[in-house]
C-alpha cells in the first residue's frame, strides 16, 4: 500500500483528489491537511511515502514544508497548483510528478504511475561500488573511496573529489538512494558528504553548523539537518 496524505488549503479540491483516488486500490489516503502546521504534524504522525502538495499554503508554501522535513521524512512528492511558473523549482526539489489544476483522471492516473516506479526503484536500487562520470565522450568509474562530497547545482550534481570536479546529471535523493550506503551523510537539502571526510565541526547560530573537510573546504549543514548530523559524527543530538 501507498501510504498517502493531501495537502491543499481548499476543501474542495482536497475532496475532488480524494475521489479521484478512490479507483486505485493500492492507495491508501491518511489525511487531508490545510495548513503546513497540520500537515508538519501529519507528516511527523504518519511517515507517508507518498504527499500531494500544493505550492501556495497559508502563511508559507509548500517548498517551506519539504525544506522544514527535509533530514527527517523523505516522502515521494506530486506537486498539484494552479500555477505553472513554479514546475523547474519543483523538479529541483526531487518532485515525482506537477499536476496543473484543473487535471484530469488520466493525468492523475499517470502521476500514480510515476510515482508506483520511483517508490520500486526507490526499493531495490543496487548500491554502488563505483559511480560512473561522462566527460569528453569517455565514462569515468569514480571510486566512491574518492568522493569528498556532492553538491546539487540546477539540475546537475557537482563531484567533489579533491582538487578535480564532475558534473552530471541527476538529483541527490536519486544518487543517495543508489550510493545504498552509510558512507554518505545529506547535510544540507543541496549537499551529501562522505561522513570520513568530516575533520571538524563548529556549531554556528540558528541550528547551523560548520563542517571542515579533511581537503579543507568547508561545508555549511542545514537547519533540518542538526540532529541528523549530530547523530551521525556520534554526538548527543
Amino acid at each position: 500500500m501507498i501510504r498517502t496524505l493531501i495537502v491543499d488549503d481548499e476543501p474542495p479540491a482536497r475532496r475532488r483528489l480524494q475521489r479521484m483516488l478512490a479507483p486505485h486500490e493500492d492507495i491508501r489516503l491518511l489525511a487531508g491537511c490545510g495548513s503546513p502546521r497540520t500537515a508538519l504534524a501529519a507528516l511527523d504522525r504518519h511517515r507517508p511515502d507518498l504527499v500531494f502538495l500544493d505550492v501556495q499554503l497559508p502563511e508559507s508554501d509548500g517548498f517551506a514544508l519539504l525544506e522544514a522535513i527535509w533530514g527527517r521524512h523523505d516522502p515521494a512528492v506530486v506537486f498539484v497548483t494552479a500555477f505553472s511558473g513554479h514546475a523547474v523549482r519543483a523538479f529541483e526539489v526531487d518532485a515525482v510528478d506537477y499536476l496543473l489544476k484543473p487535471y484530469g483522471q488520466d493525468r492523475l492516473d499517470l502521476a500514480l504511475t510515476r510515482v508506483r516506479s520511483h517508490l520500486a526503484q526507490r526499493n531495490t536500487a543496487p548500491a554502488l561500488n563505483r559511480l560512473p562520470v561522462e566527460t569528453g565522450g569517455r565514462i569515468r568509474l569514480l571510486d566512491l573511496d574518492a568522493i569528498d562530497y556532492v553538491r546539487a547545482e540546477d539540475g546537475y550534481l557537482r563531484i567533489h573529489t579533491g582538487a578535480r570536479s564532475h558534473l552530471v546529471r541527476g538529483t541527490l535523493a536519486r544518487l543517495q538512494e543508489r550510493l545504498g550506503s552509510d558512507a554518505f551523510l545529506r547535510v544540507h537539502r543541496s549537499v551529501i558528504v562522505r561522513v570520513d571526510r568530516i575533520r571538524e565541526l563548529e556549531i554556528l547560530g540558528h541550528g547551523e553548523m560548520q563542517l571542515i573537510l579533511s581537503s579543507g573546504e568547508t561545508l555549511i549543514s542545514g537547519r533540518a539537518y542538526r540532529d541528523q548530523v549530530r547523530a551521525a559524527l556520534g554526538l548527543p543530538t
